[in-house]
């Protein structure tokens, strides 16, 4: 059971290198700006000109082909991923520590969602189908959140590897961090839709 583990180290390298994957096709492509040389006025939600390119996100840059299936893929093997590690995660606990049940289901259900949102927003084309990829992101990174923080309390609570102390403030940290960027991700997706209508309207 142990071996699950390493499940974490998979996914981030599934994630992190399936992305800067997808970005570099977009980019050879010029479907999105280069990262090092772009500027908010020049994307193409306020500048119409042939000069326009859109802000190198995630989302944009597997918007188009042939960086599209990758995208997907990319998406497809991390929801997949980081669903079996929830599942492993939970038989982990109660194997270990079956008086924290109730929570680690939880967790297990917010994982879930994490895993359907991703995967809905990884098969939702932006370009074609934008609510529904919005939502599946929506749902991904807001219950993310949450079952980051059940995952930090259960490793309060838990005996599970005995590097629970170095893994709880690591946790905290992380979680804190996981919270602030997807506060800042709303809020600024919020703005820019704002400045957008605003502009549309003039």
């Amino acid at each position: 059971m142990t071996c699950w583990v390493i499940l974490p180290i998979i996914l981030a390298a599934v994630s992190f290198f399936g992305s800067w994957a997808v970005y570099g096709l977009a980019l050879f492509h010029n479907h999105v700006c280069s990262l090092t040389n772009w500027q908010n006025k020049n994307s193409c939600d306020f500048n119409t000109s042939e000069t326009c390119c859109h802000v190198p996100t995630i989302s944009t840059s597997g918007r188009n082909a042939p960086e599209n299936s990758l995208f997907t893929a990319t998406t497809n093997a991390g929801s997949f991923l980081f669903l079996v590690f929830c599942m492993s995660h939970h038989a982990h606990i109660m194997e270990r520590n079956f008086s924290q049940a109730l929570l680690s289901k939880a967790a297990l259900a917010l994982g879930c969602v994490v895993s359907i949102g991703t995967f809905i927003a990884g098969n939702c084309n932006p370009g074609y189908l934008m609510l529904l990829h919005y939502v599946g992101a929506a749902m991904s990174f807001v219950c993310l959140c949450f079952y980051c923080l059940l995952l930090t309390m259960l490793t309060r609570r838990c005996t599970l590897s005995g590097l629970e102390y170095l893994l709880y403030p690591t946790r905290i940290f992380f979680t804190f961090i996981q919270a602030l960027v997807t506060i800042g991700c709303i809020l600024s997706t919020h703005s820019s839709s704002s400045s957008s209508s605003r502009c549309s309207y003039e």
